[in-house]
């Protein structure tokens, strides 16, 4: 099996579990897992949330060995365990009976998923697992800010508007000798990105049109995807497409 989504989940009232994700475990050692985090008050069904949208996408590669799964922000717990039996792993991250599995996992998600993917990257890193890739969209919590140091390369896009994104200016490493910062970059009304990282104070350079959602804008989400694609042709995946520079 190539590469497996979770995209279709019963009714309303669903609450997501460990079991009901697709992806099977252990998998081999080399494989990839994408897990992407929905904000608040999205649900896994709705095909219409840019980051199903997205999952979608990568799924259409059919690259080997890549696995893409989505997850409510609520539902961590469930994501925590699979990545745990994905890499052979017990909840204080020893081998099980399995043997450990050496897993390339790359988080994206916005607003609570964001904040959930962070969380998750944390205690990832209490378990000594590494996370090649994070992407935060419009992520806003305090504690979204630091990013663990098993945490290779991260990137948050945001926007200043109040009808555009609104998240957290800045994230930095926790140690930047191990976490790459790829950039803070807010996004504008004419479709420009602004790298803040460097910058002293946050500019408002948008200035969206009421009605306009840019944190569903295809040009946020290509950028993801971007992200996602050139951690993929770095890894030498076969068939992963160098993205657009």
């Amino acid at each position: 099996m190539a590469l497996a989504v979770s995209l279709a989940w019963p009714a309303a009232g669903f609450a997501q579990r460990r079991r009901d994700f697709i992806t099977p475990t252990p998998l081999a050692s080399g494989s990839t897992l994408i897990l992407g985090f929905l904000g608040s008050g999205e649900r896994v069904p709705d095909a219409d949330m840019p980051v199903v949208q997205l999952a979608q996408r990568l799924r259409a590669l059919d690259l080997p060995g890549v696995y893409v799964e989505t997850a409510e922000y609520s539902r961590r717990s469930a994501a925590l365990k699979l990545i745990e039996a994905a890499s052979g792993r017990d909840e204080k991250g020893r081998c099980t009976s399995v043997g450990c599995r050496e897993v390339r996992i790359l988080l994206y998600g916005r607003g609570a998923g964001a904040e959930a993917l962070v969380k998750l990257a944390h205690e990832l890193k209490q378990r000594s697992l590494p996370v090649a890739l994070a992407v935060e969209v419009d992520s806003s919590a305090s504690q979204d800010e630091l990013i663990p140091a098993n945490v290779a390369r991260a990137a948050n896009l945001y926007g200043t508007h109040r009808l555009s994104l609104r998240g957290r200016t800045r994230i930095h490493a926790e140690d930047s000798e191990k976490t790459k910062i790829l950039g803070n970059l807010q996004f504008t009304e004419a479709g420009r990105w602004v790298d803040m990282s460097s910058r002293e104070e946050e500019q408002d350079l948008s200035a969206h049109k009421p009605g306009d959602d840019p944190e569903s804008d295809p040009q946020v989400w290509n950028r993801v995807e971007d992200y996602i694609l050139d951690e993929l042709h770095r890894a030498g995946i076969p068939g992963a497409p160098a993205p657009p520079h």
